[in-house]
């Protein structure tokens, strides 16, 4: 029997061919076509449980609550898996709303976060018992009216704006700091907005203020810049807290925006792998721990405090792939010498390539035993660049043969686009040896099932 090279806990290599927890690529590219998006059961249960052990441990003061942000992979049967694994969510508008409600999450471990709530939000949050975290003095005033309207209380968060004076390291998605980047970022109350009207709020009946939320995005991947992230949120906290008279808060959530373990964001191709990724879960986790400690500096007592985390891409990425085939080689030898390999995919299907930046690693499923060959540009079947891949060396492909590409198992559904009327991938999710399709794939006529044409226009 060949034996199984592991290249992580759910990929590994069995006679040169790659499988994914068991289930040979190839194989599930024959049987329920390409594009395919296929996803790990186990490993993400395996990193819903790293998330949630590590943040018990780093935050022995109160309740550690995990509540991954339901946009980075709304797939219903995903996010089941995390509520069986005693995960909350994160929300961002109603049909989030929807998706984690329809994915078994209590109420009460949901966040309802984002800019322009509207009134029909605000009201099936507030009749749920979801909690709420306000965005703008607006939205107070609106959840206050609300919550009187149905007789009941709105249980509430402020996201608030800390000033992130400490990070001036520079970003990785801008030219500027992290300081300057995340001043752009429209969410939250500004400080001196939030003190008075949150004095205010605190006094009014309809509303039971439960604590403070912050979400700095992915910039950096490296502790420190978390740790300092934490600090400026905790300096925020507790000057919050010493205007509101002495207010404690029952709960602090501190967002996301955690590196995938391999990082592709930071990943170049001919770099070095491992100068890639990005620290482990529990240094992230303790980074944000210490850090938050250090920026309250005991101004507000922390014992009973919950704290809470929103991983997205670092709880989904690597538990998932992306399958597609070759179905065209082309090598230009003159002016300049180049080589592609045509797929059946797309970057629309990979948005993050193009909004991230980032670069998935791709191997050949079929091919992992032999050698690299000539670099190429791995290429997709739309209209515009489409560039998959720069440069990479992979072996020598031939037409029909399989290629995975790695860590995209966060946004990648969530972002597809329908460029050049492409439908949309299936979804399939593996567990032991076992592969079902959990999101089907879309079909012409699902493209264009919202067009209405006027009867004058008809052919």
């Amino acid at each position: 029997m060949p034996v199984a090279a592991p290249i992580d806990e759910c990929l590994s290599v069995v006679g040169g061919r790659l499988q994914i927890e068991g289930c040979d690529v190839a194989g599930l590219a024959e049987r329920f076509g390409t594009p395919l998006s296929v996803v790990s059961e186990n490993h993400l249960r395996r990193n819903a449980r790293r998330f949630s052990r590590a943040l018990t441990a780093a935050w022995p003061e109160g309740p550690a609550r995990v509540l991954p942000s339901i946009k980075a992979n709304y797939t219903l049967a995903v996010r089941s898996v995390l509520t069986q694994e005693g995960l909350g969510c994160d929300v961002f508008g109603p049909a989030e709303l929807h998706a984690a409600l329809a994915g078994g999450v209590p109420p009460p471990l949901i966040s309802v976060n984002g800019t322009g709530k509207t009134r029909a939000l605000l009201a099936q949050a507030v009749g749920i018992g979801a909690r709420i975290t306000l965005d703008s003095v607006r939205e107070i005033e609106v959840v206050r009216a609300v919550a009187r309207e149905l007789g009941r209380t709105a249980q509430v968060r402020f996201r608030m704006r800390p000033r992130y004076l400490a990070l001036q390291q520079r970003s990785d998605f801008s030219e500027a700091s992290v300081y300057e980047t995340a001043q752009e970022y429209k969410p939250g109350i500004p400080t001196d907005e939030l003190i008075a009207a949150g004095r205010a709020a605190l006094e009014a009946p309809e509303l039971d203020v439960l604590g403070l939320m912050s979400h700095l995005g992915r910039h950096r991947s490296d502790a420190e810049t978390w740790r300092q992230y934490a600090a400026s949120a905790g300096e925020t906290i507790a000057e919050l807290a010493e205007a509101w008279g002495g207010w404690r808060p029952r709960e602090l959530d501190l967002g996301g925006g955690y590196a995938a373990p391999r990082d592709p964001n930071r990943w170049v191709p001919g770099g070095d792998p491992a100068a890639s990724l990005a620290p482990p879960v529990e240094e992230v986790v303790e980074a944000l721990a210490s850090g938050l400690r250090t920026g309250i500096t005991g101004r507000v007592p922390l014992d009973g405090v919950a704290l809470e985390i929103e991983p997205g891409r670092a709880l989904h990425a690597d538990t998932g792939i992306h399958v597609t085939r070759v179905v065209n080689l082309k090598q230009q030898r003159e002016p300049l010498a180049w080589r592609w390999v045509e797929t059946d995919t797309t970057e629309m299907f990979l948005l993050d390539l193009l909004v991230e930046h980032c670069h998935f690693p791709v191997v050949a499923a079929t091919r992992m035993s032999e050698p690299p060959g000539q670099p190429v540009d791995v290429v997709g079947c739309s209209c515009g660049f489409d560039l998959l891949a720069r440069q990479v060396r992979l072996p020598a492909v031939e037409l029909g043969d399989t290629l995975a590409f790695l860590d995209t198992g966060a946004y990648e559904d969530a972002c597809a686009a329908n460029f050049n009327a492409l439908p949309r991938p299936a979804i399939a999710l593996v567990r032991g040896g076992e592969a079902v399709i959990v999101r089907r794939a879309e079909t012409i006529d699902d493209v264009f099932a919202r067009d209405v044409v006027p009867e004058r226009l008809r052919p």
